[in-house]
């Protein structure tokens, strides 16, 4: 059982701020920063990353009581086939992510040997970032490959590099540059409505906090107890990770550059500069090595027989989207189509999981796919389906991320937070009503 679950609160900590601080929350702290004021960044990021994460919590607490994996626990709430199409989308949810990582790292060697003078191609984005980026994802496949307790030395590694670049912009913005003149600096970007700038910036981070809803599962059943899988990703989720996202949108404010990879020569100069360049690159190998670990674990878990090797080279696509950095400077609309996805799916695990289940399922019914509790109607939850499909329709009505188009109610409400509470109410109302029919599959049960 200890092999089994082998992290205490401080390595499983250290495995959340490994996973979640890096490219993501440095770039959104950026991007926050490139629109906002210090004042309405700060207590924007604070509420956008941790509120989701509070909604989302009750999740830990059944992914480490019964130590499944996310999509195995899906089949629950909806069905065998409908879990699947979840794990398909969160598949391609990692890819992006991994690709923000690697690329982030590719560009910070582009930076880095830019300052050696280095050949024109190794200084290109276009050229040497991808090249950097794909050979720094098959680094991290390798050491994905060696399982949890290599990943688990490597944290002790990358993890402190991540707190040294932490260190290392609190002393940039607090001793060389100073919090008045932070406070003080203009943003580089801003919206012409002040309003819309806002409520934008909301919606990137709320969707970076609902983008770990499919993440529970894996690292939630590695906790040795719930309390550490609750407090551990509140800690490191909901908490640490914003740290670095402020820091991140006060250096943005300072250099006018939302980029980490061309923050630390503006911030640091050639000689820190050049080591905090070292030290984003380690910290963003630490994050993809996770991902690429998180999507293996996953896709074993839900086909056993597959070797290892075969469930992480499903991470292989990724190389795809490196290849150019079009989806890296896209990241802002590649949150907005998370939150409304991650809100959506969410809103309905919890409702089912943790409100009207109360964390009572059936174990056989997860794994046993001739058992009927969880087959639904062709291995699909069509209430759960029906709710995810209206809080797409609605999340769309409020903001259009293709377009960058608000809807009438975003200015006041943004999208992500209010898709949540529209499916979770939905689904909750049609729930009671099966419950109460006793003619849903999981009636029974559920009741």
């Amino acid at each position: 059982m200890s092999n089994e679950r082998p992290f205490g609160l401080t390595d499983y900590v250290m495995m959340m701020v490994g996973f979640g601080i890096a490219a993501w929350s440095f770039l959104i702290g950026g991007y926050t920063g490139s629109v906002l004021p210090a004042s309405q960044a700060i207590p924007v990021i604070l509420f956008g990353n941790a509120m989701p994460v509070l909604m989302l919590l009750g999740l830990a607490k059944f992914f480490c009581r019964y130590g499944v994996d996310t999509f195995i626990g899906a089949r629950a709430v909806l069905g065998w086939l409908g879990s699947n199409i979840f794990m398909f989308i969160f598949i391609v949810i990692n890819l992006g992510f991994m690709t923000m990582a690697t690329f982030m790292l590719g560009e910070s060697f582009t930076t880095l040997f830019a300052e050696f003078n280095m050949p024109a191609w190794m200084t290109d984005r276009s050229i040497g970032a991808p090249i950097f980026a794909i050979s720094a994802f098959v680094v991290a496949w390798m050491i994905a490959y060696k399982g949890p307790i290599a990943i688990k030395i490597f944290n002790r590694v990358g993890v402190p590099t991540i707190f040294a670049i932490i260190a290392g912009l609190i002393f940039y913005i607090l001793w060389v540059e100073g919090l008045d003149k932070a406070f003080n600096a203009v943003p580089a970007s801003p919206y012409d409505d002040p309003q819309r700038g806002l409520m934008s910036a909301i919606e990137w981070n709320v969707g970076l906090g609902f983008s770990w809803a499919a993440y529970f599962g894996q690292w939630c059943r590695l906790a040795k107890t719930e309390k550490i899988a609750v407090w551990g990703s509140f800690i490191g989720w909901g908490v640490l990770l914003n740290i670095a996202a402020i820091l991140g949108a006060l250096t943005a404010l300072l250099v006018g550059v939302y980029d980490p990879a061309k923050w630390m020569i503006s911030a640091g100069g050639p000689i820190f500069g050049i080591l905090g360049l070292i030290l984003l690159i380690l910290a963003n190998l630490t994050s993809a090595t996770i991902l690429v670990y998180s999507q293996g674990i996953s896709i074993k878990t839900m086909f056993p027989q597959w070797p290892w090797a075969r469930a992480i080279a499903t991470t292989l696509p990724a190389i795809l989207l490196m290849l150019t950095p079009t989806f890296y400077d896209g990241y802002t609309t590649f949150l907005s189509y998370i939150s409304f996805i991650m809100a959506a799916f969410g809103a309905v695990l919890v409702t089912e999981l943790v409100i009207i289940r109360r964390y009572k399922i059936d174990m056989v019914g997860m794994y046993d796919q001739s058992s009927l509790i969880y087959r639904y109607q062709s291995g699909i939850n069509y209430a759960a389906c029906v709710a995810i499909i209206l809080g797409g329709i609605f999340y769309f009505w409020s903001y259009n991320p293709v377009a960058d188009s608000p809807g009438p109610l975003f200015l006041y409400i943004s999208a992500g937070l209010p898709t949540f509470l529209v499916t979770a109410l939905f689904y909750w109302i049609v729930r009671l009503w099966q419950i109460g029919s006793k003619k849903h599959p999981g009636a029974s049960e559920a009741s």
